[in-house]
């Protein structure tokens, strides 16, 4: 009786284990909202930080006075970012195959421009990735995708792009989980075109686009800063800016370029005393700012004009602040000097003067923010700034490029990305210790572990484009 007791007693505990073991808290499958939060973070945060870290030291923005071996281009691959990038991109694919399960074209459309954006960061970096057949392990059991040509990954942005034009206009659908809009699917419409229009700029050197580009700017596109695709950080932990909560010491190892400080002084542009502060030395002008040049050796770096307090920091406000800096995807002053320059190439029709001015106006009014508890940060623009000699448009691609990329700051690659593709600011130069021949580089190194993980692949990505070095130039730069 004892055993048939214990058999029943058995039974019963298996019959119920898998409830007893079930966590209520805890969903056994993740929602496409959940993990729209998530790739939305994510890549936001890592977009701001590369902003910070590479992407202001190789538009020369600002430069390093220590650890510089990034700024003199002994450069290795950047695995975090690649990585970070290709576990989205999974996140993403999840996203879709929820949305087609249930029939959610909003979901649909907004993972489409979420794979648009990271597609367009890794091919831009690297040139040829994997990308068709990249996270399909799982699916299709193809853990060695193939490396697609930079000019089919553009074609399938830019399909991405219009796929998610065409689901958003006037759609009806509710989504949670937006960081970036909270919902509000007419201003992913317009960052799905303003992307759209972004990357057909960039290719346009290489492909006639020209028609796309027309009918583009025909479309929706960001119209103010309320469109801007940012990511705003909090007042609070975990929120904040990341490099808040770092070491001060980490912080002031960014100082002032005398790239941008040149600029920015021969327009008298009040964005210097917004991004930097002047020189911590007692016995110099309490105004005096001094920038410094990029591409210094360790040793001359950290001796430059005496030392570091004769040498700008950046901003105090930057640092201290927990919120004064944003996650920047796209803002609407790039939208202006990109229709500012279609408009002076000929290829759309509009006032390119107007465009430029307003894009330099969209920048001062992103910038300006007192009173709004994101940091007290004041940078109205002057009267007569639209006068000024540099300033004032003279028909010229360098006058709009030069203010888009002051316009560029802190935001991912993306200054770097233009004078690559441009030429412009002319004034950025390899420094006097570079380690690059006198070159500033055009793409980064693979992660060495291609060549184990994936080297049929690499290898054939290597003949197609060319040498695994920082100056291979990919298909829209050839």
């Amino acid at each position: 009786m004892l055993f048939i007791g214990f058999m029943f007693a058995a039974q019963a505990c298996t019959d119920s284990f898998e409830e007893i073991n079930t966590n209520p808290n805890q969903p056994e499958e993740v929602t496409a909202d959940l993990l729209l939060s998530k790739v939305i973070t994510t890549a936001a945060i890592d977009i701001s930080l590369e902003g910070w870290n590479e992407g202001n030291i190789v538009a020369q923005h600002t430069a390093k006075i220590i650890f510089t071996g990034f700024d003199i281009y002994d450069w290795g691959s950047n695995n975090d970012l690649w990585e970070v990038s290709y576990n989205n991109l999974r996140d993403i694919k999840n996203i879709l195959e929820i949305a087609e399960g249930n029939g959610n074209e909003a979901y649909q459309a907004v993972a489409l421009v979420m794979r648009a954006w990271t597609r367009s960061v890794l091919t831009d970096l690297w040139g040829d990735v994997p990308s068709s057949e990249a996270t399909s392990g799982k699916s299709d059991g193809i853990f060695q995708p193939r490396y697609d040509t930079q000019e089919d990954i553009y074609n399938s942005i830019l399909e991405d792009l219009r796929t998610a034009n065409a689901l958003l206009a006037d759609n009806p659908s509710v989504i949670s989980g937006d960081l970036l809009y909270g919902g509000d699917l007419s201003k992913w419409r317009k960052f799905a075109n303003s992307l759209r229009l972004r990357y057909l700029i960039r290719i346009s050197g290489k492909k006639n686009v020209d028609s796309e580009i027309q009918s583009v700017a025909a479309l929706p596109l960001m119209e103010s800063n309320e469109d801007n695709a940012i990511l705003l950080y909090g007042p609070q932990q975990p929120d904040t800016w990341p490099v808040h909560t770092s070491r001060v010491g980490s912080f002031d190892e960014y100082r002032l370029s005398l790239t941008i400080q040149n600029i920015l002084e021969s327009f008298d542009d009040p964005r210097l005393q917004l991004w930097f502060r002047p020189t911590d030395n007692p016995n110099d002008d309490p105004g005096l700012f001094a920038g410094m040049p990029n591409g210094l050796s360790e040793d001359n770096a950290s001796n430059y004009n005496g030392g570091a307090q004769n040498v700008s920091r950046c901003s105090r406000i930057l640092y201290e602040e927990a919120n004064a800096v944003d996650a920047i995807f796209m803002q609407q002053a790039e939208v202006q000097f990109l229709l500012a320059e279609a408009a002076q190439r000929g290829i759309i029709s509009g006032n390119a003067q107007q465009f430029y001015e307003d894009g330099i106006r969209a920048s001062f009014h992103y910038w300006d923010r007192a009173g709004t508890g994101r940091g007290g940060l004041t940078a109205s623009m002057p009267g007569d700034y639209l006068d000024r000699p540099g300033v004032a448009y003279d028909g010229s691609l360098e006058t709009i490029i030069k203010q888009k990329w002051l316009a560029f700051f802190l935001t991912g690659y993306e200054a770097w990305l233009d004078f690559r593709r441009t030429g412009f600011p002319s004034e950025i130069v390899p420094g006097p210790d570079n380690k690059n021949g006198n070159r500033v580089p055009v793409r980064f190194l693979y992660p060495s572990d291609q060549q184990t993980l994936n080297p049929n692949n690499y290898g054939a990505a290597i003949a197609r484009q060319g040498e695994d070095n920082i100056n291979t130039r990919m298909w829209y730069l050839q």
